[in-house]
């Protein structure tokens, strides 16, 4: 198998962790509605009615506890002690293994104490799995093709949502058929574990950890030698020029202007409020008067298929060109929504109205696919210096998830309030993506260890140390390893 091949089934495979993520957002809507589940886990006196339901704090909770879980795991003094001692591999293989724990614990459940620790382990799992999948992509990848097998991270996510809502049609009305569907997430966990056996270290974190032989021999596994030859003298000369011991204490002043970066990049990837339109759409097009549950399913489909241009245009039109146009759409749609709302509730004007409405949110869902939904984890994953690279990605990704549960909890609120004048708050969000998706530099076709020098300029500072060249810093005890 050739190096890029490689790069490509261990991007595909790693990705399963995404995957993974999404067949747990998929599932639970449909679950929480069962007869069988309103019986066995909820143990409602009333489940044969089939107006009956799971209280709406209760479900809420059920649902939340999964991002509890995220949300502690991916803690950067959790999630860098498993990124940095144990490694990237190791901790996709951790990540599957506590996810297959999960899923036991909930398909076994008879009680919503069972259920929500099951969810609760899950979300463990897919908190880890969210700070390094994307991470060992673009640390796997060459330059030219890192953009687009990160991107593959955001794809697999809504791959899942479409899997499991999917699964759930022909299952969820059966006896026992949600534990069914839960099962079904085995699958998927164990390739992921079992596959991952197959798949090389990091090379980055193999020189961060001094075990620099097997590094160059994993490079010239994924590379021709030339290349990796090269490529493994600027890792090691930008490790060997860094200074301390990647503690807090130690971030230089470049690389916390960089967090901030990365921490609003995942905070307006939420706030611009696509998990409003998958959490709530079905409510959405309930206020149009429309079949809910058709056009959400199509609605996951839109997202699904309008992810794949990520994969093939991020490395051609760059990032930012992408984010920039996503942005530009996300205002456009969400505008179009609002003045359609503030005109007269849309749902009293079937027709013309009411498809403008739907085509304006479909848009908005395509420009957030192509755009802000994959682009932001290709950016997080891939700014940061390795000393410091599992901290940050680790608060990057936590920000995503604090921003996820504020999106699901106020949400429902704005359009209790405001109805489709929500959207101009999200309106508001998405000019701020777009300015500051105006202002990022292009790090398409850079390699990891120069991506820094791009910021420099864009903070108006040069930094105060560079890395030495290769040659000086290489010396000769690794001399024979080049």
């Amino acid at each position: 198998m050739s190096g890029n091949c490689t790069v490509i089934f261990a991007s595909l495979l790693a990705s399963l962790g995404a995957f993974l993520f999404g067949l747990d957002i998929g599932y639970i809507a449909p679950i929480l509605e069962c007869w069988s589940f309103k019986r066995d886990v909820a143990q409602l006196p009333d489940w044969e009615d089939p107006s009956s339901k799971i209280p709406s704090g209760t479900a809420g909770f059920v649902v939340g506890v999964f991002s509890i879980g995220c949300i502690s795991v991916s803690f950067p003094l959790v999630s860098s002690y498993f990124l940095d001692t144990w490694g990237r591999k190791d901790s996709i293989q951790l990540g599957s293994l506590v996810f297959l724990l999960g899923c036991w614990v909930q398909a076994r459940a008879n009680s919503l104490f069972a259920i929500c620790l099951g969810r609760l382990i899950s979300g463990c799992a897919v908190g880890l799995l969210s700070t390094v999948v994307s991470l060992y992509q673009s640390e796997l990848a060459p330059s030219h093709l890192r953009g687009n097998l990160t991107s593959l991270y955001q794809f697999m996510i809504t791959l899942g949502i479409l899997v499991a809502a999917a699964a759930d049609i022909p299952l969820v009305g059966r006896e026992d058929g949600w534990r069914y569907a839960i099962f079904l997430q085995v699958a998927p966990a164990l390739v992921l574990l079992l596959g991952m056996f197959l798949l090389p270290r990091s090379p980055r974190w193999l020189v961060q950890r001094g075990r620099t032989e097997e590094a160059l021999a994993v490079l010239q596994r994924l590379r021709d030698e030339a290349k990796a030859q090269e490529e493994f003298k600027e890792i090691l000369a930008s490790w060997q020029s860094s200074s301390g011991e990647g503690s807090w204490q130690d971030m230089s002043q470049r690389t916390r202007q960089l967090l901030a970066v990365g921490v609003a990049l995942q905070l307006l990837q939420q706030l611009v409020g696509m998990n409003a339109f998958m959490y709530f759409g079905p409510r959405i097009f309930r206020i149009l008067q429309l079949d809910e549950n058709r056009l959400q399913a199509l609605n996951n489909g839109v997202n699904c298929i309008s992810t794949l241009p990520a994969l093939f245009l991020a490395d051609r039109c760059g990032r930012r060109s992408l984010l920039i146009w996503g942005a530009s759409g996300m205002i456009l749609a969400c505008c179009t929504m609002g003045v359609l709302g503030i005109t007269g509730p849309p749902g009293k004007e079937m027709g013309v109205k009411a498809q403008a409405t739907v085509g304006a949110v479909f848009f908005f869902v395509i420009n957030f696919a192509y755009g802000w939904g994959p682009i932001v984890w290709v950016y997080c994953a891939e700014i940061f210096p390795l000393q410091h690279r599992s901290k940050c990605v680790g608060l990057t990704t936590m920000s995503n998830w604090l921003g996820n549960f504020l999106i699901a909890q106020v949400s429902p609120v704005l359009l209790e309030s405001l109805g489709f004048g929500s959207f101009f708050v999200f309106g508001f969000f998405s000019l701020a993506a777009l300015l500051l998706a105006c202002w990022l530099p292009e790090t398409k076709g850079i390699a990891l260890e120069d991506i820094q020098s791009l910021f420099d300029q864009k903070f108006g500072e040069p930094q105060a140390h560079k890395p030495a060249p290769a040659a000086h810093v290489l010396g000769n005890k690794t001399s024979g390893l080049i």
